[in-house]
């Protein structure tokens, strides 16, 4: 047997990661009531989170460098562009339209971003985390076509370098999951299958019971009359005579009407 450690000319070591699309990242904001940190969901209506990482850089040409300029990233600005359709009535939406008008720290509040890996069997695993304080800036609070959803927009800049939390705390990953649990668990209805600091695997299954407000297993077959109040159908009527009431209409009574001509046009009586 071939030694795997031992290159040779034709060793393959095109090592195949996890492409995701994009809602397996779920983005949280966190204002702070009553001196505790809360966490709000950002997900409704919106379509597109955009990140930029704008690097700070210092130019400079050494005497060892041959009299090459190098460029030395001193700082790092991380921010997100969120943008999608005004949902008016969800909390976090208008959490962040409410501060359109305020200026300074009362623009501050937490962000997150949790960031999930969908396994084979259609569960989730939490990969990774980042969070801090944040600036909520350039707000866009409804408004465009008449014919068109109100849009909604918002960029969040972390007021310093984030919290990062990888693989190498799982613990920190675990604790982090029971504070911002998995939506898209919920959502699509799958496990949450989390690796834990002693080596074995947390499976948590969705609760479905917030997103459901019927029983299904006491349900049964709509019967017509009730299938044509639901869809306020319209059906042409069936005569009877059990629902036709008799024709009570009666002959309007014939009236004497005498008229008599003046100067300012007709008087008119009747008798």
């Amino acid at each position: 047997m071939a030694d795997d450690k031992v290159l040779t000319p034709t060793t393959n070591v095109d090592f195949k990661g996890k492409i995701t699309e994009n809602f397996h990242d779920e983005y949280w904001v966190g204002p702070i009531l009553d001196s505790k940190l809360l966490w709000l969901y950002l997900a409704d209506g919106i379509t597109n989170v955009t990140p930029k990482y704008t690097d700070k850089k210092k130019t400079a040409a050494y005497m060892d460098g041959g009299g090459t300029e190098q460029n030395v990233v001193t700082g790092v600005t991380s921010s997100y562009d969120v943008t999608g359709d005004r949902s008016k009535g969800n909390p976090t939406q208008d959490l962040i339209a409410n501060l359109k008008y305020k200026t300074g720290s009362s623009r501050n509040l937490f962000f997150r971003k949790n960031s999930y890996m969908e396994n084979p069997d259609g569960s989730f695993t939490l990969v990774s985390s980042e969070y801090g304080k944040a600036s909520y800036s350039d707000i866009d609070d409804g408004g465009g076509a008449a014919d068109d959803n109100g849009g909604f927009k918002v960029t969040i800049q972390y007021l310093q370098t984030p919290k990062l939390v990888d693989a190498k705390d799982l613990q920190q990953l675990d604790n982090i999951l029971h504070q911002t649990p998995c939506q898209n668990a919920t959502i699509i209805g799958a496990n949450v299958e989390q690796p834990q600091a002693d080596g074995k695997i947390a499976i948590y299954k969705p609760d479905l019971t917030e997103t459901s407000d019927v029983n299904v297993s006491d349900s049964t077959v709509a019967l017509i009359d009730d299938a044509r109040k639901i869809a306020n159908s319209v059906t042409s009527p069936v005569l009877s005579d059990d629902n036709v009431e008799p024709d009570t209409t009666q002959p309007a009574n014939p009236t004497d009407n005498k008229s008599e001509a003046t100067n300012n046009g007709a008087d008119v009586s009747a008798k």
